[in-house]
Parts: C-alpha cells; structure tokens; sequence
C-alpha cells in the first residue's frame, strides 16, 4: 500500500484489569474477508494501569474505502484517553484524512470482556467503519462502509 504515513488523530478509551501477575503486553488481533486489526499495547510493571504504548495495523480490504484507509499503521502517539476496569479491554479510533480539511473519517472500536479477573484472554466484537465527510464537518456524512467482526486479545506477562 506504499510508504504514506497517514496523519491519524486518534481518541482511545481503553478498559483494563489486570490479573494477579501484572500484565507486560495484551496482543489483539481479528481478521475476515473484509477486515483486518492486530495489536499491541504494553502496560507498566509497577501501575498495571498506566499503557506505556499503543501500536499495531488495521485494514480493510473492500474497494469502496478510499486508498488511504486500507492500510492504517497505528502507534502510541495515536493514544488520548483510557481508564482501568475488572473485566473489559476497550479501545475506541479515529482518524482524518486529510487532516486540516477532513475529507474522510474512519472509526474502529474494540468492546472484549474476560470471564474472570485471572482470565490470560479477551473476546468480543471489532468494528471499522469509514465516512465520507459532508463539506465542513468532521461528523457528518455517507457511510462508505460499515462491519464488525469476532476478536481476540491474549495477555502476556
């Protein structure tokens, strides 16, 4: 897909408890026909709650998304926001392109839960979706594509 860096502005809300032996990194990954995530995020020894990065690949494989956006490199830079919680790991996206005068909007979001707070593995749903923005707005616009897909984090001390 070329050696663009697309300028991604990025909000995450991030979810996170940890087992008894703190966590070093949780791997994510979810992949069909249309879609495509893996990620990494590493997680402090000492606060179990403080992300110390963010990064990782989503891409979509379907011709009405723009170029752009079939391949999108994520990284810690890209992290706002995320809080802690007993069994959830929750990440929400979005990145413009192009930056100044948006055009485009894509959004992904991760929702996974564990069954017990000493579970090694997340599962729940990832979703992509990409907008063509409406002149002058950031938030509204036709909704080019739209799918969600089964994912799976693993813990690893």
């Amino acid at each position: 897909m070329g050696k663009k860096h697309l300028p991604l502005a990025l909000l995450v809300l991030c979810s996170w408890a940890m087992p008894t032996i703190a966590a070093e990194r949780v791997y994510c990954a979810a992949s069909d026909a249309a879609v495509s995530v893996s990620l990494e995020t590493g997680f402090s020894k000492k606060d179990e709650q403080q992300l110390i990065h963010f990064r990782g690949i989503a891409g979509v494989r379907d011709k009405a998304v723009p170029t752009e956006f079939r391949r999108l490199d994520l990284n810690s830079d890209m992290l706002r926001q995320y809080w802690t919680d007993k069994h959830d790991l929750r990440f929400s996206m979005q990145a413009f392109s192009p930056p100044k005068s948006p055009v485009y909007r894509i959004t992904m979001s991760i929702l996974t839960t564990r069954q017990t707070d000493s579970a090694s593995s997340y599962k729940g749903r990832y979703r992509l979706a990409v907008q063509q923005l409406a002149p002058g707005s950031r938030v509204e616009g036709d909704i080019l594509f739209d799918h969600e897909t089964p994912i799976f984090c693993a813990i690893k001390g």
